[in-house]
C-alpha cells in the first residue's frame, strides 16, 4: 500500500544511518528480547513451580497458556493504540506493564488463578512491544536498510530466549523460580527507564497525528535534529489528504489490500505454529526419546542461537534481493530440513544438534523477515495496527501448537513423526509468501 510523498521520509531515506538511529534500533531490539525472556523463563520455571505448588499438569498448562493468550490480545488490541496515541507511549506503557507483572509473578503464593491473571497481563505488554518495535524500526531507518533493521529488531525474541536458558539454569536450583521472575521483571523496568530517556516519538507518527501544525513541526524538528536530519518548515501531508483513519481495522481489509492481509495472517499463523512447537515441546520430546532434560534444553538453546544468525543473514540478503524471495527460500529450506530430520531417523546427538541449529537459522530468519513484509505493507497510520493483527492472529498458532502436539504425542507420534508433520505448514508458507507483493 503506497503512501503520499513525505519530505520527512525522504530526509530519512537520503541520509546516513546515524548513531542516534542505531541507538533507537538497539533499544527496540532489547525491548523485543523481553518477549523471548518471558516465554522461555516460564517454560523452564514451570516444572519447578508445579512441583513446589503440587499442581496438576492441566493447571500448569493453563499458566503456560495465559501469557500466550495475553500476547495475542496485546498485539491485536493494545499495539494498534500506537497509531492513535503514539508509538513511544504504547511501548513504554507495555514495558512497564510487563515488568511489574513479572515481578508480581514472583510473589504469588499457591494461587493458580492469580498466577494465570498476572501471566495474561504480562502477555498483553509483550504482545504490544513486538508489533510496536517493528513499526519503530521501519520508521526511523533509511529505505535501503529497512528490511535489515526490522529483522534485527525482531531477532530480539530468539536472542532473549537463548540467553535466559543458561541464566535460568543457574538461578532455579540456587534461588528458586520466584527469583527468576523478579529478576526478569526488574531487568525489564530498567530497560523501560532507559527507553524513557533515549526513545523519541516516531516522526512519521507526529507528521500524521492530530494536533496544531506548528506544535507538531516543533516536535518533529527536535527529533530530526537528534537523528542528524535537517529541520522542516511545513508538513508535506495535510490532514484532509490522508485517506485512512489511525488504527482503523477496516483499512486492513480494504479491497486493494484484503488478499495480502489474509495471506500475511495465514503465514504468521503457520510460522508461530511451528516456532512454538519447538519452544514448547523440543526439550520434552528429547527426554521422551531417551536423552536427558539438559540435552533437550541445549537443543532449544542451539535452535535460538541459530535463529539470531538466520535473522541477520536474511536481513542482509533483503538489502540486495526482493524481500519475499529470500523469505520463501528460507521457509522452503526449513521444511526440507525438517523432512530430512524425520526421514533420517538419526539418533546421533551431534547430528541432531546440527539439524536443529540449521532449522533454527532458516525458520526464524524467514519468520522475522515477515515483520519487515508487514511493515512495508501498511501505511504509517495503520502500521502498528497491521503488524499487531499479523502478530495477534499468528499467536493463535502459538496457542494451538502445544495443544496439538499433546494430542499427537498421545497418539504415539514420536519426535521424527512430529517434525515431518510440522514441515507441511512451513512448505505451504514458502509457497504463499512468494505471491505477496510489497
Amino acid at each position: 500500500m503506497s503512501e503520499p510523498t513525505s519530505n520527512i521520509r525522504d530526509s530519512i531515506n537520503n541520509g546516513p544511518m546515524t548513531f542516534a538511529q542505531i541507538i533507537i534500533v538497539t533499544i527496540a531490539f532489547i525491548l523485543n528480547c523481553i518477549d523471548g525472556v518471558d516465554v522461555v523463563a516460564v517454560s523452564v520455571a514451570a516444572p519447578v513451580l508445579s512441583q513446589d505448588w503440587q499442581i496438576s499438569p492441566v493447571q500448569t498448562g493453563y499458566i503456560l497458556s495465559a501469557a500466550l493468550i495475553g500476547m495475542c490480545l496485546g498485539a491485536i488490541f493494545l499495539a494498534p493504540l500506537g497509531d492513535i496515541y503514539g508509538r513511544r507511549k504504547i511501548v513504554l506503557l507495555s514495558a512497564l506493564l510487563t515488568g511489574l507483572s513479572m515481578i508480581a509473578s514472583g510473589f504469588v503464593d499457591h494461587s493458580v488463578e492469580l498466577m494465570i491473571i498476572i501471566r495474561a497481563i504480562s502477555g498483553l505488554g509483550v504482545g504490544a512491544i513486538l508489533a510496536s518495535g517493528a513499526a519503530f524500526g521501519s520508521e526511523f531507518t533509511p529505505e535501503r536498510y529497512k528490511n535489515l533493521t526490522v529483522s534485527i529488531i525482531i531477532s530480539g525474541f530468539p536472542f532473549g530466549a537463548a540467553i535466559v536458558g543458561p541464566i535460568a539454569a543457574y538461578i532455579l536450583p540456587n534461588f528458586g523460580w520466584q527469583t527468576l521472575f523478579i529478576s526478569a521483571g526488574i531487568t525489564t523496568l530498567i530497560i523501560c527507564l532507559i527507553a524513557f530517556f533515549l526513545l523519541p516519538e516516531s516522526v512519521q507518527y507526529l507528521e500524521k497525528c492530530k494536533g496544531e501544525e506548528r506544535s507538531r513541526i516543533d516536535k518533529i524538528n527536535k527529533v530530526l535534529h537528534r537523528i542528524g536530519r535537517a529541520p522542516i518548515d511545513h508538513l508535506s501531508i495535510k490532514e484532509d489528504e490522508q485517506e485512512i483513519k489511525a488504527a482503523d481495522f477496516k483499512a486492513l481489509l480494504a479491497p486493494n489490500i484484503l488478499t495480502t492481509t489474509l495471506k500475511l495472517w495465514t503465514i504468521f499463523f503457520m510460522g508461530y505454529l511451528v516456532i512454538y512447537f519447538f519452544l514448547a515441546w523440543v526439550p520434552s520430546l528429547f527426554v521422551a526419546n531417551g536423552w536427558s532434560m539438559s540435552q533437550g534444553i541445549y537443543a532449544l538453546t542451539i535452535s535460538n542461537l541459530g535463529a539470531v544468525l538466520g535473522t541477520v543473514c536474511l536481513g542482509l540478503l533483503t538489502t540486495k534481493y526482493k524481500l519475499t524471495k529470500p523469505i520463501g527460500v528460507f521457509f522452503a529450506a526449513t521444511g526440507l530440513l525438517m523432512f530430512y530430520f524425520s526421514l533420517s531417523n538419526t539418533t546421533d546427538l551431534v547430528m541432531l544438534y546440527i539439524l536443529i541449529f540449521l532449522i533454527g537459522v532458516f525458520l526464524n530468519g524467514a519468520f522475522c523477515g515477515m515483520f519487515a513484509v508487514a511493515a512495508r505493507t501498511y501505511q504509517t497510520k495503520i502500521k502498528s495496527t497491521g503488524i499487531g493483527w499479523c502478530a495477534g492472529i499468528g499467536r493463535t498458532g502459538a496457542i494451538v501448537a502445544p495443544i496439538l502436539v499433546g494430542y499427537l504425542v498421545a497418539t504415539n507420534f514420536d519426535i521424527y513423526a512430529l517434525f515431518s508433520t510440522f514441515a507441511v505448514p512451513i512448505i505451504l508458507a514458502a509457497a504463499l509468501v512468494v505471491t505477496v507483493k510489497v
